[in-house]
């Protein structure tokens, strides 16, 4: 940053003016270079980001000056956008305040249960899930008798000897029997096509297919389809935040509400007739 600040220090000196940067009339002041890089990098990192963000500014500032002069009076006039935005921006960040001290922020196992059961047409499914286990394997390992049989058992014996197994000879493993996937993104990983899914995830609880490096196993150990209601514990983080920002929403239309009451007890607006 040193090196470009000097590089910059003696013609402002002349101009008196602590800029680092100029387009046109316009200048980038060194005090606006600081506050935009963090204290705590090094030399390189600081000199990186101060040379990107004067490059920044200068692009800006030069589209800016083609927008000024290429722009209409009445195109250029920008008064009533800017007050708009001014007044959503103060609404927001008044609204996030009163939200922030009165939101209650706890959201119990009961509250997430009670609104999916209150709620069902707001959980079906758009795509098809699985339960179950996912492996890769060199094709020259073979044993697939054996990988079969442990991926569609449920003693703990059998779950060991694959997880062994995956440790020695897996190139991927994913065993997400206690969650929910989609099935798409395992069958993105197979060299196959499934045309129906639905009438495939029906008839068949394992999958194996190869291609000219590997083996591709898939054990299904449940499934849900496409509009089909989705699983509770699919849904479940989902919930929480659709119960938060109900909260968010209610105390939103509170606040409002209490401002138009006052606003109209105490005669602070009248509606022209």
């Amino acid at each position: 940053m040193m090196i470009l600040f000097t590089a910059c220090q003696k013609g402002n000196k002349e101009n008196g003016k602590d800029a680092i940067a100029k387009v046109g009339d316009k200048y980038l002041y060194r005090k606006d270079l600081a506050s935009a890089i963090p204290n705590d990098l090094n030399s390189t990192d600081s000199t990186r980001l101060a040379s990107d963000y004067i490059q920044r500014w200068i692009h800006q500032e030069l589209i800016l000056q083609k927008a000024e002069e290429n722009l209409t009076s009445e195109q250029k006039n920008v008064q009533h956008e800017l007050e708009e935005y001014r007044a959503s921006l103060l609404i927001h960040k008044y609204q996030e305040e009163w939200v922030r001290q009165r939101l209650d922020t706890v959201v119990t196992e009961k509250d997430i249960r009670d609104f999916y059961d209150h709620n069902p047409e707001k959980f079906n499914l758009n795509q098809d899930l699985i339960q179950g286990i996912y492996m890769e394997v060199p094709k020259e390992v073979g044993r697939a008798g054996e990988i079969k049989k442990w991926m569609l058992s449920n003693k703990s014996k059998d779950m060991s000897a694959l997880e062994v197994f995956s440790f020695q000879y897996a190139t991927k493993y994913d065993n997400f029997s206690d969650k929910w996937m989609e099935f798409s993104r395992i069958e993105s990983r197979l060299p196959m096509e499934i045309m129906n899914a639905d009438r495939y995830l029906h008839r068949n609880n394992f999958i194996e297919t190869t291609d000219s490096t590997s083996t591709y196993y898939v054990a299904i150990k449940d499934f849900r389809l496409k509009g089909e209601k989705a699983p509770f514990n699919f849904v479940k983080d989902r919930i929480e935040n659709l119960i938060l920002n109900s909260r968010k929403m209610e105390l939103i239309k509170e606040l409002e509400k209490k401002i138009y009451e006052k606003g109209e007890e105490e005669d602070l607006f009248t509606i022209m007739k």
